[in-house]
């Protein structure tokens, strides 16, 4: 398959989706403040490259073992019930979202309503 290079010139978004821009700043935030190490990044995502994350295109497949290998790399930095819980939360946002809309968490719609404090 040929792939085709665009010039940074034209119009078009860096990012296809929303969720794909937030995955590589968390990403470049985790690495500049060292919490993360970029060579066990490039390493794990290597490793989530030559797996088969299900149909996707090009671009969103990438994207999906690039979030996949952030996972990975940032466990440590979380508990497993801690990242099963904000999974959790998460699909369940998506779920009660209308399409199009931007997904919110409980919390933060329950801090907006606080005046901006999240609830202790």
């Amino acid at each position: 398959m040929d792939r085709v290079i665009k010039d940074a010139s034209e119009d078009e978004p860096a990012f296809a989706a929303p969720w794909e821009a937030t995955a590589f700043a968390i990403k470049a935030h985790l690495t500049a403040t060292g919490a993360i190490d970029a060579a066990d990044f490039a390493a794990a995502l290597g490793e989530e490259l030559r797996k088969d994350h299900g149909p996707a295109d090009e671009g969103t497949a990438y994207f999906v073992a690039f979030l996949a290998a952030l996972e990975r790399v940032a466990a440590p930095l979380a508990s497993e019930h801690a990242l099963v819980d904000e999974r959790r939360a998460w699909r369940e946002a998506a779920a009660r979202t209308p399409h199009g809309e931007p997904i919110v968490l409980q919390e933060a719609a329950s801090a907006d309503a606080a005046g901006g404090q999240a609830p202790s």
